[in-house]
């Protein structure tokens, strides 16, 4: 009896130590089941959207570069002008700018006048794309002011010999470069000072030999001294 009811206990201790680890087990592996859902929910969303975006950005871009369109100009041979040009009977001045327009008035050569003579190549550059030379009819200005000629020649090899008659140019107005006229300041002259003129001694004074002491004056009265002297002591001795 003794040794079943060791036997018993062994038993139930083992079994209930099976359960709990089975237990265990279960939950563990509930918990690990929550977990990874939502992480695994939103690294999905996450990813379809930006690549979702970055397709539709990058197709768009490529249709649309694809689709757009240059228009080239067909080519042409420029025609060559040369000639005098004239106003009022006489040659333009040198330098005048002689302009070849066409119907748009667009500008496709200018040239300055040597001589009253001009040349011009017509269009002076080619145009590849963009606004196209379009021939036609040619007028001409100088220096903005219309010629009487036009040109229906527009294009074509060779020179073409086209005198053109101005109107009346604007003489431009000469400019008048002030003279400036540099007046000198006088200086201030100084006054001379004028030297004294020492003058000789008048009378006899020019007989004093020791540098202007007059000696005669004393010489005249010893002499008369002398004399009254001399009277006064003829006079005694007749006595």
């Amino acid at each position: 009896m003794r040794r079943l009811a060791i036997m018993t206990s062994i038993i139930g201790a083992v079994a209930f130590a099976a359960l709990l680890a089975w237990g265990l087990t279960l939950g563990s592996g509930a918990v690990k089941a929550q977990t990874t859902t939502p992480t695994a929910t939103e690294t999905a969303t996450v990813v379809a959207t930006e690549t979702a975006t970055v397709v539709a950005t990058e197709t768009a871009t490529v249709v649309a570069t694809e689709t757009a369109t240059v228009e080239y100009c067909d080519p042409v041979i420029p025609a060559t002008y040369t000639g005098i040009a004239s106003s009022a009977g006489q040659p333009v001045p040198d330098g005048t700018t002689i302009s070849a327009l066409d119907s748009d008035g667009v500008v496709w050569a200018t040239d300055a006048t040597t001589g009253g003579r001009y040349v011009l190549t017509v269009p002076a550059t080619m145009p590849v794309s963009g606004t196209c030379y379009p021939g036609g009819t040619i007028s001409f200005t100088c220096d903005d002011v219309p010629a009487a000629e036009t040109s229906a020649d527009a294009t074509g090899a060779g020179a073409k010999d086209l005198p053109l008659t101005c109107g009346a140019l604007v003489t431009p107005t000469p400019q008048v470069t002030p003279t400036v006229v540099v007046t000198a300041t006088p200086g201030v002259t100084p006054t001379p000072i004028p030297t004294p003129t020492v003058l000789p001694p008048t009378g006899m004074g020019g007989m004093s030999g020791d540098g202007g002491f007059m000696w005669w004056p004393l010489a005249l009265a010893a002499a008369a001294l002398t004399s009254v002297a001399g009277l006064f002591t003829a006079r005694w001795a007749r006595r």
